[in-house]
C-alpha cells in the first residue's frame, strides 16, 4: 500500500532526569527520577498519524543500539519503516533532559546518524509514493536534495527548533519555493520572518502558499492567501506538554486524509494534542480517530459562537 504521507524527522531516545537543583560544574547530586520515553520528531509524528488511520511511512537514520521494542512500538501503529535505516557506526540519537524542582532545563543532545544524514545517499523511495512529504528536523543540506528530487510534490517544510539554530535565511530561501506548507509555532514563525525580510505572516505567504502556526493553549492559526483562520484550542489538564506540537501534526493529517478542509484539519490537530497533553511521554495517550474526530467537532462549534 503507497503511504498518504511520508515524515522526514528524527527517531530519539528520550531520558528526562529530576534533580533537587542543577548542580555547579565539578560537583555532583543526586538524580531523584529517571523517565526514559520513545521520542523524536519524526517517530511521534508518524506514531500519531498512522495509529489515527493515515498510512504513514517514515525516514530517519538511527544506530546500532536502536531498541527492537521501540521498532516494533512503530509497526504496531501501522507505521511503514521501509526507509528508517541503522547506521551500525553510530548510536541512536539521545536527548538527555535534566530538569531541577524550579523548572530549569538543560538538554543534552547527541545527533547520532542524524547529524551526518547530509553525506549519506537521499533516501526517496517512500515519499515518491505519497501525497504528502513532511520534512521535519534534520540536515537542511539534505532536506533541499530530498525537495528537488519531489519537485511537483506536495510537500511541508517543519524544521521547528532548528529552525534557530541549524538552519539559516540562505537555507530557509531556498527550501521556500519547493514548500506548499510551513510549520511553526509563534517563536519560529519570528525567526521565518527574520530570515525571509518580512514582517508578517501574510507577507511571507509571497514565498509559500500556507502557514500553520501553532500557538499552544492559544490554539492554532491558519494562513492562506484568501484568509486567515484561528482555531481555538480545547480546555484541558495538562500533565505533560511533551510532544503536543507533533501530535497536532498528526491529527491535521489525519483530517487532510479524509478530505476534510484545512480549518478542520487544524482542528483535528488541535483535538489530537488536547489528549498528549493528558499523560507523561509523547506517544502514551494517542486517542482514537472516532475520538479526535468528536473532539475537533466541539472545536470546530466554538467557531461558530
Amino acid at each position: 500500500m503507497s503511504p498518504f504521507l511520508c515524515i522526514y524527522g528524527h527517531i530519539c531516545l528520550d531520558q528526562i532526569l529530576s534533580l533537587p537543583n542543577l548542580p555547579e560544574p565539578n560537583t555532583s547530586i543526586n538524580i531523584t527520577e529517571i523517565k526514559k520515553y520513545y521520542g523524536g520528531t519524526g517517530a511521534n509524528q508518524a506514531a500519531v498519524a498512522a495509529a489515527l488511520g493515515v498510512p504513514t511511512a517514515l525516514c530517519a537514520y538511527v544506530g546500532n543500539d536502536f531498541p527492537a521494542d521501540f521498532r516494533e512500538f512503530l509497526a504496531a501503529k501501522g507505521v511503514d519503516l521501509h526507509d528508517v535505516e541503522t547506521m551500525a557506526e553510530y548510536e541512536t540519537p539521545t536527548v538527555l533532559i535534566v530538569s531541577d524542582q524550579q523548572q530549569n532545563q538543560i538538554a543534552y543532545v547527541y545527533q547520532g546518524p542524524m547529524g551526518d544524514m547530509d553525506k549519506f545517499p537521499v533516501k526517496t523511495a517512500r515519499a515518491q509514493e505519497a501525497e504528502f512529504v513532511h520534512l521535519g528536523t534534520g540536515s537542511p543540506q539534505y532536506y533541499l536534495k530530498v525537495l528537488q528530487a519531489l519537485d511537483g510534490k506536495r510537500t511541508a517544510l517543519d524544521p521547528a527548533q532548528e529552525i534557530h539554530h541549524v538552519w539559516n535565511a540562505e537555507k530557509f530561501q531556498e527550501a521556500l519555493p519547493y514548500t506548499d506548507i510551513f510549520f511553526c509555532n509563534e517563536n519560529e514563525l519570528k525567526t521565518a520572518l527574520k530570515y525571509t525580510n518580512k514582517k508578517s505572516a501574510e507577507e511571507l505567504l509571497d514565498a509559500v502558499k500556507i502557514i500553520v502556526n501553532t500557538q499552544g493553549a492559544a490554539g492554532s492559526v491558519i494562513y492562506t492567501e484568501e484568509e486567515t483562520m484561528t482555531i481555538p484550542a480545547t480546555a484541558t489538564k495538562v500533565i505533560d506538554p511533551t510532544g503536543a506540537g507533533d501530535a497536532f501534526r498528526g491529527g491535521f493529517y489525519a483530517g487532510l486524509y479524509r478530505k476534510k478542509s484545512m480549518a478542520e484539519a487544524a482542528a483535528c490537530g488541535n483535538a489530537a494534542a488536547s489528549f498528549i497533553l493528558q499523560a507523561n511521554g509523547a506517544v502514551s495517550n494517542i486517542p482514537s480517530w472516532e475520538a479526535v474526530e468528536k473532539k475537533s467537532a466541539e472545536i470546530l462549534s466554538l467557531m461558530k459562537k
